[in-house]
């Protein structure tokens, strides 16, 4: 497969080494000093691609997502930060008809991670002395806070803890309110990212951690991503394609 990488950080490094050890092609890098050309640029009708990853900014992903699905070319996205764009994009791909896998977290661990935390909150639902909060840990480079992750953890929450409708993610207002769940964020050292969501009740306490030991898991969902995009165009978030479609890793 000939990919093209947007944004060439530590994830388009990872992405990169790990698609040439699976036997895939970089084709082209673009970076925010040498972004995507224009649609009309010989530069795409000289250079094979045949699918876009995308771990670059929250501010550049609607320009990349339009320029990708002008060009009929799939595009993975793993950038986060852009949840308050994220319903109005999704609709403009799927009436474009282009291609499209977006997720805020493309390791198949926080994805088994999000299913088992669904499940203990739908059973914490039954039992009102446990409250909930979510706390996440990320490397002082991670623009984004709460993260992506988190966010979606919350999400989560939300829809099997009836008695909980808010997510909050400031406690500099006032304090924390029975119907919010907080969540906080550290950055520190070079963390990669550990989520933890605590079930908390005055006689004891359930944590269930997620901790990524490497970039290496983002990257080889990111590329299992592209590859069955490439095999079935559509829109999809991550979670949809491993497990709704049933559609296996490898």
């Amino acid at each position: 497969m000939n990919i093209a990488l947007i944004g060439y950080g530590n994830m388009g490094h990872e992405v990169e080494s790990v698609a040439r050890q699976q036997g895939h092609t970089i084709t082209a890098r673009f970076t925010s000093t040498h972004p995507l050309p224009q649609i009309d640029s010989e530069f795409y009708r000289t250079t094979s691609i045949d699918c876009f990853i995308d771990f670059s900014s929250a501010s550049a992903v609607q320009h990349n997502i339009e320029t990708a699905v002008q060009l009929r070319i799939p595009l993975v996205e793993g950038t986060t930060g852009w949840n308050a764009q994220q319903n109005d994009i999704i609709t403009y791909v799927r009436k474009a008809h282009g291609s499209l896998v977006y997720g805020n977290n493309f390791s198949i661990g926080a994805q088994i991670f999000f299913r088992i935390v669904s499940i203990a909150a739908q059973l914490a639902n039954s039992f009102p002395q446990y409250d909930v909060g979510i706390h996440e840990i990320h490397h002082t480079k991670k623009k984004d806070a709460p993260s992506g992750t988190a966010l979606t953890l919350g999400k989560i929450v939300l829809s099997h803890c009836q008695r909980k409708t808010t997510l909050r993610t400031s406690l500099h207002e006032s304090p924390v309110q029975p119907h919010e769940i907080s969540i906080s964020s550290t950055r520190i050292g070079s963390v990669i990212g550990t989520h933890t969501v605590l079930f908390n009740s005055i006689v004891d306490e359930i944590e269930l951690t997620h901790r990524a030991h490497s970039r290496s898991g983002y990257a080889y969902g990111a590329l299992l991503a592209a590859e069955l995009l490439v095999k079935s165009p559509g829109v999809y978030s991550f979670e949809e394609l491993i497990f709704e479609r049933s559609l296996h890793y490898s």
